[in-house]
């Protein structure tokens, strides 16, 4: 009985790891799309034109930047939540794994 118990909660743990370092890789790609979007911003910000290149698929668009940079402001917005979320998310599982480690320990103490 208590060995089928360790093999659900062993199953259970390894799930919850393999989702966890998923959201942790997700994180960093999301940080990595915040910083981006604020150094592209930076670098807009020192241009003395009005009008600029930017990249869409294969090819380029001339576009205020103002506007650019309002886009990648609503960008960088975006990306807070889904940071936001994730490590809401991140915490949870964290907590899961720490809490079934600590179930197994006990399970396998009492036996």
């Amino acid at each position: 009985m208590a060995q089928n118990i360790v093999q659900e909660m062993a199953a259970s743990l390894r799930s919850s790891k393999a989702q966890l370092e998923v959201v942790n890789a997700q994180l960093l790609q999301l940080d990595r799309q915040k910083k981006l979007a604020q150094v592209t911003a930076k670098e807009l910000d020192s241009y003395p034109v009005e009008q600029v290149w930017r990249s869409c698929g294969k090819a380029f668009v001339l576009q205020d930047r103002s506007k650019y940079t309002e886009d990648l402001g609503s960008d960088e917005k975006l990306v807070e939540e889904q940071l936001k979320s994730m490590k809401i998310k991140q915490n949870y599982l964290q907590t899961t794994v720490d809490n079934t480690v600590e179930s197994i320990r006990r399970v396998i103490e009492q036996n």
